[in-house]
């Protein structure tokens, strides 16, 4: 006896996290900071907007860098009703609270997948902040995979992502 199913809410196979979230549950330190003057994505480098602020911006920078804007499902419910309950940005806005892993493995965006494997040293676009094998050295962190493309939070899009490891001991 056999069957099938015509339509399923499934997929055969789902998506192992979204961009920006916390890979494995492995020691880990996550700190805020404060979104800077404008809108913070998740799941990319970020920096403090000058020295010993406590404000942030998208990017890389060799001195100013504090780590990987995590995923939140708070990100982008911001508004009063009905709008409070539309669908993510996936961006936290201006004054809004960031957490920033500082420390441990996490999905991250990728501009460009040439050379992400196990084991290379990360390089983070200086603007935008996304990772790749080019940009601005950030120190102490390797890549953990290779780069594949993960569903975004308004669960529509999708974007080239990797396991990054932040103060990796090999590096």
């Amino acid at each position: 006896m056999s069957f099938s199913l015509t339509s399923s809410p499934y997929s055969t196979y789902q998506y192992p996290a979204f961009v920006g979230m916390k890979e494995d549950s492995m020691d880990d330190n996550v700190d805020t900071f404060a979104c800077g003057p404008s809108a913070v994505g998740v799941g990319v480098a970020v920096q403090r907007t000058a020295a010993n602020a406590i404000t942030i911006k998208n990017g890389a920078s060799a001195t100013l860098g504090v780590g990987v804007a995590l995923h939140d499902h708070t990100v982008g419910y911001w508004g009063t009703w009905p709008q409070l309950f539309t669908a993510p940005s996936g961006q936290y806005q201006p004054t809004q609270p960031v957490s920033v892993l500082t420390r441990g493995r996490c999905w991250v965006a990728v501009s460009d997948a040439t050379g992400v494997a196990d084991g290379v040293a990360c390089k983070a676009d200086a603007t935008t902040g996304q990772f790749n094998t080019t940009g601005v050295a950030v120190t102490n962190a390797v890549f953990r995979s290779s780069a594949i493309n993960l569903l975004n939070v308004d669960w529509t899009t999708f974007t080239l992502a990797a396991v990054v490891e932040l103060h990796s001991p090999w590096v």
